[in-house]
């Protein structure tokens, strides 16, 4: 059940259907769920095609509550995600093969837009990937990250509070791999639902 107690963050949409007829929809979205939201609005023309006549920004008109216009972000969520599929010969249960992967999230993350969701998703795909690199982080030795990228997200401060009991408890560093193996696969699908590892 929804429950209204949260700072909400209204928008307004106007979109032109045509010379003559106007619609509007109005969204609210809880404050701390808005950079995880994204519009989508495709017009489409009478006989049910899409309609080449202008632009989204053109035919459509998103002002907040206070009148300014939602930042361009928004409305393009079209970012390549470059690390993805892997190659078919990754390996789960090597740290080598983690390691490469980690290089390439790394340098994807730090050049999309921090205020994007796939900026976030990437974040925790990239704490996944170092974890998988370097398990037994914080402690033994592993190579500092990119300083843009924050010790942040559910999956690496569940780590730093519990270890390996995160994701299983004690187990040999295989199955530990194994099974941070098994939460990359359940994140990676919220941007990437096709197959992971390529098929050559």
């Amino acid at each position: 059940m929804w429950c209204n107690t949260h700072k909400t963050r209204p928008y307004s949409l106007c979109a032109l259907v045509s010379a003559f007829q106007l619609i509007q929809i109005s969204v609210s979205i809880a404050e701390e769920y808005s950079s995880f939201a994204t519009l989508v609005i495709e017009s489409l023309a009478l006989d049910g095609y899409p309609t080449s006549e202008g632009s989204i920004s053109e035919n459509v008109a998103a002002v907040s509550e206070s009148g300014h216009k939602l930042e361009p972000y928004n409305w393009h969520v079209d970012i390549p995600i470059t690390f993805l599929p892997l190659p078919s010969d990754f390996n789960p249960t090597d740290s080598c093969h983690w390691s490469r992967l980690l290089e390439q999230i790394q340098c994807w993350l730090v050049n999309i837009p921090s205020n994007s969701q796939q900026w976030t998703w990437g974040r925790d795909t990239f704490w996944f990937a170092f974890v998988g690199a370097y398990p037994d982080f914080p402690g033994g030795s592993w190579l500092r990250w990119d300083a843009r990228i924050p010790l942040e997200g559910q999956f690496i401060e569940q780590w730093l509070k519990d270890g390996a009991a995160s994701v299983g408890g004690d187990q040999s560093c295989e199955g530990l791999l194994g099974q941070i193996w098994a939460e990359f696969c359940t994140h990676a699908m919220l941007f990437h639902p096709e197959p992971l590892l390529s098929v050559d």
